[in-house]
Protein backbone atom coordinates (compact mmCIF):
# COMPACT_ATOMS: atom_id res chain seq x y z
CA UNK A 1 0.00 0.00 0.00
CA UNK A 2 1.52 3.67 -1.08
CA UNK A 3 -0.19 6.53 0.56
CA UNK A 4 1.03 9.90 -0.42
CA UNK A 5 0.18 13.16 1.27
CA UNK A 6 0.67 16.24 -0.48
CA UNK A 7 1.89 19.63 0.82
CA UNK A 8 -1.66 20.46 -1.29
CA UNK A 9 -4.22 18.63 1.16
CA UNK A 10 -4.32 16.15 -1.35
CA UNK A 11 -4.02 12.29 -0.54
CA UNK A 12 -3.13 9.97 -3.23
CA UNK A 13 -3.54 5.80 -2.02
CA UNK A 14 -2.66 2.98 -4.28
CA UNK A 15 -3.18 -0.89 -3.03
CA UNK A 16 -2.13 -2.60 -6.49
CA UNK A 17 -5.12 -2.06 -7.99
CA UNK A 18 -7.50 1.13 -7.35
CA UNK A 19 -6.08 4.29 -7.28
CA UNK A 20 -7.75 6.54 -5.54
CA UNK A 21 -7.13 10.20 -5.03
CA UNK A 22 -8.79 12.69 -1.98
CA UNK A 23 -8.75 16.11 -2.56
CA UNK A 24 -9.99 19.03 -0.71
CA UNK A 25 -13.40 20.35 -1.84
CA UNK A 26 -13.90 17.90 -4.54
CA UNK A 27 -15.08 14.45 -4.47
CA UNK A 28 -13.28 11.40 -3.67
CA UNK A 29 -12.12 9.64 -6.58
CA UNK A 30 -11.18 5.73 -7.75
CA UNK A 31 -9.84 3.74 -10.41
CA UNK A 32 -8.52 0.13 -11.42
CA UNK A 33 -5.74 -0.06 -13.04
CA UNK A 34 -7.03 -1.98 -15.94
CA UNK A 35 -9.63 0.67 -16.70
CA UNK A 36 -6.43 3.44 -16.34
CA UNK A 37 -4.36 4.64 -19.09
CA UNK A 38 -0.99 4.67 -18.54
CA UNK A 39 -0.75 8.18 -16.28
CA UNK A 40 2.22 10.28 -17.55
CA UNK A 41 3.83 13.09 -15.40
CA UNK A 42 3.87 16.93 -17.16
CA UNK A 43 7.09 19.21 -15.75
CA UNK A 44 6.23 22.36 -14.90
CA UNK A 45 8.96 25.40 -15.39
CA UNK A 46 8.82 25.99 -11.40
CA UNK A 47 9.44 21.94 -10.70
CA UNK A 48 6.24 21.28 -10.08
CA UNK A 49 4.48 17.96 -11.73
CA UNK A 50 1.22 17.58 -12.59
CA UNK A 51 -0.10 13.69 -13.11
CA UNK A 52 -3.38 13.27 -14.83
CA UNK A 53 -6.02 10.53 -14.47
CA UNK A 54 -8.79 9.17 -16.12
CA UNK A 55 -8.07 11.14 -19.51
CA UNK A 56 -7.45 14.30 -17.79
CA UNK A 57 -10.46 14.49 -15.94
CA UNK A 58 -8.35 14.52 -12.51
CA UNK A 59 -4.81 16.16 -12.13
CA UNK A 60 -2.84 15.83 -8.74
CA UNK A 61 -0.30 18.25 -8.23
CA UNK A 62 3.12 17.40 -6.51
CA UNK A 63 5.11 20.29 -5.65
CA UNK A 64 8.87 20.28 -6.26
CA UNK A 65 10.10 18.55 -3.27
CA UNK A 66 6.73 15.57 -3.86
CA UNK A 67 8.77 14.41 -7.34
CA UNK A 68 10.32 11.68 -5.45
CA UNK A 69 6.98 10.40 -4.35
CA UNK A 70 5.39 10.93 -7.96
CA UNK A 71 8.50 8.66 -9.40
CA UNK A 72 7.31 6.11 -6.54
CA UNK A 73 3.35 6.25 -7.41
CA UNK A 74 4.06 6.24 -11.28
CA UNK A 75 6.25 3.33 -10.60
CA UNK A 76 4.33 0.97 -8.71
CA UNK A 77 0.86 1.95 -11.03
CA UNK A 78 3.49 1.13 -14.06
CA UNK A 79 4.79 -2.19 -12.04
CA UNK A 80 1.32 -3.09 -11.34
CA UNK A 81 -0.36 -2.66 -15.08
CA UNK A 82 2.60 -5.01 -16.47
CA UNK A 83 1.03 -8.23 -14.48
CA UNK A 84 -2.46 -7.17 -16.22
CA UNK A 85 -3.96 -10.21 -18.37
CA UNK A 86 -2.77 -8.67 -22.17
CA UNK A 87 -5.77 -8.60 -24.30
CA UNK A 88 -5.15 -10.33 -27.89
Amino acid sequence: MLELRLRSGTVVAFDGRIVEVFAEHQPSRRFHIAHLAAPEALDADDGRRALTLDNGTVTVTFAREEAPACARLLASIAEARATLPQDD
